[in-house]
Formats: structure tokens, sequence, C-alpha cells
């Protein structure tokens, strides 16, 4: 593994949507630029991975009295198990000036066996380890008829109720409407939010690298329901989505997403992935996500889940230093 070439660089995106797992909008320029405003370093390396170039983008933190943190978010691109041990092996020839490295590279659940790599299960997992993908691959008509009874019924009478679905620029009044919306669904459900700074930050990196759109939906004039989706290549994402609390008869959380995956489709899209949902065995046992799984099961009632954040230790008392009081702070 070794740094990116400048040449590298300037195709950065093109590499990573070339990666085996079709590449990932947290690890594109946009999302390291991103991120570099908000204490991350990012670093962009390309690896020999089962014969072939893998563009990797780490983000690389200072802790006090521990030393520099490594995170491939999504990363690296890979999805078969077996290439994760010339990964690893290329992590520790290429020297990095790390305590460790955490990787969490959407290789599925059932297929992993890591045992005896070195990694170590991460205290947590950063981004979702489930998921619900919609494959956008079939004709509209086809996706319409895959939702369950419940959803196209839904979709039938949002319609019917005049809402509106718009993709709309991603202009100061526009983001802070979508703001907004995250933060009124915040109070109902009490999940946790980031600053408005945080998230019209890269709102904007994303939609000026033209990898991301903005959505309203609408009925009267009024916006009921927004989503920011992010693209690379032909994948895409359910990024953020919030709504009012009001008029719910119109269902407008329903009718957006049918409006973006029709969207994203037209624009060459070939699965839409809606992002976090419970792992298959929390279904049904109280989960604070239970909510967001039967809303997205509606589309689509089949969890991906994937192997989550582990982490390589490459400075073994730092880490435990890290393990005992680093990741709490």
């Amino acid at each position: 593994m070794r740094p990116a070439h400048d040449d590298e660089l300037a195709r950065w995106d093109a590499l990573v949507a070339a990666n085996p797992d079709g590449g990932n909008s947290l690890q594109t320029l946009a999302w390291g630029n991103f991120k570099s405003r908000w204490g991350w370093s990012p670093r962009r390396y390309v690896a020999m991975i089962g014969g072939r170039e893998v563009a990797v983008q780490f983000l690389a933190r200072r802790i006090p009295l521990i030393g520099e943190i490594w995170y491939a978010p999504k990363g690296p691109g890979i999805t078969d198990p077996s290439n994760l041990p010339e990964f690893i092996d290329s992590i520790k020839a290429a020297g990095l000036p790390a305590v460790f490295v955490k990787i969490e590279p959407e290789i599925l659940q059932s297929t992993a066996d890591i045992a005896g790599l070195g990694l170590v299960k991460a205290p947590r997992d950063l981004q979702s380890k489930s998921t619900i993908f919609i494959d956008l691959k079939p004709s509209e008509e086809e996706i319409l008829a895959s939702f369950n009874q419940t959803a196209r019924r839904n979709l039938r009478k949002a319609e019917a109720g005049g809402v509106i679905i718009e993709a709309v620029e991603a202009n100061p009044t526009n983001l802070d409407t979508m703001f907004e919306l995250m933060a009124a669904t915040e109070a109902r459900a009490h999940y946790g939010l980031r600053p408005k700074a945080y998230f019209q930050d890269y709102w904007r990196s994303q939609a000026e690298a033209g990898q991301a759109q903005l959505f309203f939906a609408r009925h009267d004039g009024e916006v009921l329901a927004g989503l920011f989706a992010s693209f690379i290549g032909r994948r895409s994402w359910y990024k953020d989505g919030g709504s009012q609390a009001h008029k719910r008869e119109y269902y407008a959380s329903y009718a957006i997403q049918w409006g973006v995956i029709r969207w994203l489709k037209s624009h060459g899209a070939a699965s839409y992935d809606l992002v976090g949902v419970p792992n298959p065995d929390q279904i049904n046992t109280g989960h604070d996500r239970q909510g967001l799984y039967d809303f997205k099961a509606k589309f689509n009632p089949e969890i991906t889940e994937f192997i989550g954040c582990w982490d390589l230790p490459l400075k073994e008392r730092q880490y435990r230093l890290w393990l005992k009081a680093g990741e709490r702070a």
C-alpha cells in the first residue's frame, strides 16, 4: 500500500467508484475534504488487493497522550473476505504512523471468517452495520410492485392528495429548511443530531461535487418532508431525512422515497441503500431503530448485514490506553 500519486488524486472519485464494492460516498474527495474541516486529516492510499488496485481513503486524527488513529469509513472497498489478509499485510508493510487502523469494509457477516487476522472488534460501529437495499435495475413498474401493500396504498394516497416531489438546489434557504425538518423529526424520535453547521457543510460539499441531491415533498406549497441522497458510480444512499409532524395523512415520507428512487434510477443508479436498520437479531426486541426498520421494510424487508467496524492495533500499549480512556472520551 502506498500514498496515491498526483494523477490518481486528480481522478480519485473514479478510482473509488471502480473499487470492488462499487464505491462509497464516504470514500470520496468531497467527504474527505469536508471532514478535514471537522478535525480529521484525509490520507489517500492505493493498495494492491486480489490482483487489482483499490483506492482507500483514511481519516487521521491525533489524540493527546495516545497518538494518531486512522479510520477508513466504509473502507477498504472490498467485498471478498479472502482479500482481508492481503490488505492487513499491506497496512503493516506501509509503516503507517498510526496507533491502530479502523476499517469497516462491506463484507457480508454471513461470509466473514476473520479469526486469526489480528483484528479486534471495535467497541462500537461508526457507520450502519445493517441496511436495506433497493434494486434499481428493474423497471419502475417492477420496483413499485416489489413494495408491500401498505407502501403502495400510501403512495396512491399521497399522489391523490396532491403531494409533489421536487429536486431542489442546495442553497442556504433550502438547507435551513432541511435542517428544520430533521430537527422536527429528532424532537419526536430522540436519536440525537449533530450541529446544523456540520450537516450544511457536507450537504453543500457533496452537492457541489455533483454527488448528492436534495429533495422536498410539498403539499399546497408547504414542505412536509425532505431527503438528502448521495451517489457515486452506480450506487446511491438515503443519507438524511426529516418530516413535519402534521399532515401525516398525506404520506409525504412515502412519496419522497418513491420520487427519489425514480430520480436516482433515471440518473443511472443501480442500487439505493436505505442505510441504518437494526441487525437481524435485534428485530422485534425493542431496539431504538425498530421504527426505522418498520418503515423501510415496507420497501424491502430483507436486511443486509455487514461485519461492521474492526480495529487493527499497530501499537499495543497505546491501543490499550485508547480502549481504556480515548474511545470513551
